[in-house]
């Protein structure tokens, strides 16, 4: 190692004036000098590199993330969650429709008005499961984009630390993609849960009940046509 290579060493690691502008004989005052680390120890360069570093990584997080198209995979996940409910609303609405007519024509009453008014409350529930489908799907949207948000930031925070921008990217797509197999996992069942229950048939019942019960009384009331009713008493005056 040369003087002058060693001089250098010397600066950078311990800092302070330059070795050469040090007296070398007695009497002599320190003389005006290139080099010196400037009193740090090479603090300052190192916290420069530093944050050099943080800045490359964060910027390659963000340009992962801004170049991932994830507003289309959000579009895509709320429109999947939702056709999946949808169909079990559709199959339920189904299945209740049938068993719905099929009570109806045991007692007689398909066509009446209890067919008319379980017909509407069959609509409302299937209407009111569609609504649910929608606020799902745009739950699991919404769920997927905070997940995002979070990695992100996460990672950003661990790029404070000084990770290169190597780590970083790999970090960042590895986030991704979990966060997209977390978000397919939505996908896999419906979750709008059961729409025509027991408190719905005990409704079709009832109005089943209350068609036949009309019916019934109507009858009731015809079967002694033109003859005086056993029942009816005859508050009036008799003569002799």
């Amino acid at each position: 190692m040369t003087t002058e290579q060693l001089e250098a060493y010397a600066n950078a690691e311990f800092g302070g004036p330059a070795i050469g502008a040090w007296p070398r004989n007695k009497g002599e005052k320190l003389r005006p000098h290139k080099g010196g680390g400037g009193g740090d120890g090479g603090a300052g360069a190192r916290e420069s590199e530093r944050q050099q570093r943080i800045k490359a990584a964060t910027e390659e997080i963000n340009r992962i993330f801004a170049g991932s198209d994830r507003d289309s995979m959000y579009t895509e996940q709320k429109g999947a969650v939702y056709d999946l409910n949808k169909m079990e609303v559709d199959r339920q609405a189904k299945e209740a429709e049938r068993t719905n007519r099929f009570a109806l024509a045991r007692t007689g009453l398909l066509g009446g008005s209890a067919d008319v008014e379980a017909a509407s409350e069959l609509n409302r529930r299937t209407n009111e499961g569609l609504l649910r489908a929608g606020g799902i799907a745009d739950q699991s949207a919404a769920d997927l984009k905070v997940q995002d948000e979070r990695t992100r930031s996460n990672l950003i925070s661990m790029a404070q630390s000084g990770i290169d921008t190597g780590t970083a990217a790999t970090m960042a797509l590895e986030g991704l993609k979990g966060n997209s197999q977390q978000a397919a996992a939505a996908r896999s069942g419906a979750t709008v849960g059961g729409l025509f229950n027991d408190l719905s048939q005990a409704y079709l019942i009832n109005q089943q009940l209350a068609g036949r019960n009309s019916a019934n009384a109507a009858m009731a009331g015809q079967q002694w046509y033109g003859v005086s009713s056993p029942q009816t008493t005859y508050s009036g005056k008799t003569t002799n």
